[in-house]
């Protein structure tokens, strides 16, 4: 898989976790999103096998570099698939060419952690529905 066929799964999980972002756990409206996403998931499969990290693994693993004072993320020493994942929730945001702030990699890491937690409840809800 190369790295824009990567992009565009991220770019398409990312688009399906901010379509989740509004409904609650249950909403039959949560369906097609969950599907979509459970495809993305199955592609990705083989190519993030073994590559998931926790939020300090993460932290830790990635370079920072001070620019006139900001601390900025080296974008190369974030691992894949982590860096495609940062780069679909960062579009539109400001950033400097040396690197994007340390802060909005820091709130991506907190916030990824509250899409999967809000993802499982959605998936828990789902299967509850789907058993009775």
């Amino acid at each position: 898989m190369t790295d824009d066929q990567l992009r565009k799964l991220e770019v398409a999980r990312r688009r399906a976790l901010w379509a989740l972002t509004n409904l609650k756990p249950g909403d039959p409206g949560a369906v097609k999103v969950l599907v979509e996403l459970d495809e993305v998931d199955q592609a990705l499969e083989d190519l993030t096998t073994g590559c998931e990290l926790s939020s300090q693994e993460l932290i830790a693993a990635i370079t920072t570099q001070y620019h006139n004072g900001i601390l900025l993320v080296v974008d190369e020493s974030i691992p894949e698939p982590w860096r495609q994942r940062f780069w679909a929730a960062s579009v539109g945001s400001t950033r400097l060419a040396a690197g994007a702030y340390f802060v909005d990699f820091e709130k991506f890491v907190l916030t990824w952690q509250r899409e999967l937690e809000h993802l499982k409840a959605h998936r828990s809800s789902w299967r509850d529905r789907c058993s009775k």
